[in-house]
């Protein structure tokens, strides 16, 4: 590890695998019961890198390793090959962190942005489904999922955010060890003219400071028949209707022109109209004279 690059906490390395079977190799001091985070981005960034990262010590001794670790804000990203590990350090000292591709590969277009920082406890949120159509006067639940970054167990009260008139939502907390709440939508309308859209909050405090972020709106999409992913949309969009309501039929009745009677009866010939039919001739001998 003699060509280790020394670098000081915390920092975020831009750097590429350009070889095959290459590790890149960062040192740094640490304390005893120091808790150091690495993680990597480099599939969320569009590079082909299957990351594998390590934390070994000044003796070699490997103390953290990790190679794929799932992230919720991922998306489409079928394969979450970017890595992540958080450890405590357990004494004064030299360590080192360690990245490279799974696959032994390397090249050009394997790049990676790297942080290796002490933990900056934070959370997302994704609120499933992105659109809810309901009865007026009635309720609707939404799912909303939380990613807990960097050890964060805190308490995360969920809830409306300045909801449009006639919507409400009692708020929820999701406990230190919960990732997962239901927040059901109450409406007080018959109807809305069209979509109305929500905003989805969740709040916590995070040592002294109080944070807030918005739920990403998304859509659960399932690959493969196994693999689950939350894949984010534009707004959250509800729509009360009334189910009184009945539309107009979509078919127009055809019109029917009045029926017409055919008799045998004989018609009068207009004063105007003037024949060379001899007196005296019926109108089926009329209707065989030759002009």
């Amino acid at each position: 590890m003699a060509d280790a690059q020394k670098v000081t906490l915390p920092i975020i390395i831009e750097g590429r695998i350009d070889k095959p079977d290459d590790w890149d190799v960062f040192q740094f001091i640490g304390k005893s019961n120091d808790t150091v985070v690495a993680e990597v981005q480099a599939r969320r960034l569009d590079s082909p890198l299957d990351s594998v990262i390590k934390l070994t010590d000044a003796a070699g001794s490997l103390l953290a390793f990790n190679d794929d670790y799932e992230d919720l804000g991922a998306a489409l990203n079928t394969h979450q090959a970017d890595s992540y590990f958080m450890a405590r350090l357990p004494a004064d000292g030299t360590y080192y962190v360690h990245i490279g591709d799974t696959a032994r590969h390397g090249g050009e277009e394997n790049a990676y942005r790297l942080r290796v920082s002490a933990p900056q406890p934070d959370f997302e949120l994704r609120a499933v489904p992105s659109s809810l159509s309901l009865r007026g006067k009635s309720s609707a639940a939404l799912t909303v999922y939380a990613q807990r970054k960097d050890g964060f167990a805190g308490p995360i009260k969920i809830s409306l955010k300045d909801p449009p008139a006639g919507f409400s939502a009692a708020p929820v907390t999701l406990s230190g060890t919960q990732t997962v709440a239901r927040l059901t939508v109450k409406c007080a309308l018959v109807a809305t003219k069209e979509p109305v859209t929500l905003s989805v909050l969740g709040a916590a405090k995070i040592g002294e400071q109080e944070i807030t972020r918005e739920a990403v709106p998304a859509e659960d999409r399932m690959q493969a028949f196994l693999w689950r992913h939350l894949v984010p949309a534009g707004d959250l969009k509800v729509l009360a209707f009334d189910p009184a309501y009945q539309p107009p039929p979509k078919r127009v009745a055809p019109v029917r022109l009045p029926s017409v009677t055919v008799t045998n009866a004989v018609l009068a010939a207009s004063p105007a109209v003037r024949t060379n039919a001899p007196a005296g001739t019926t109108p089926r001998q009329l209707q065989r004279t030759r002009w």
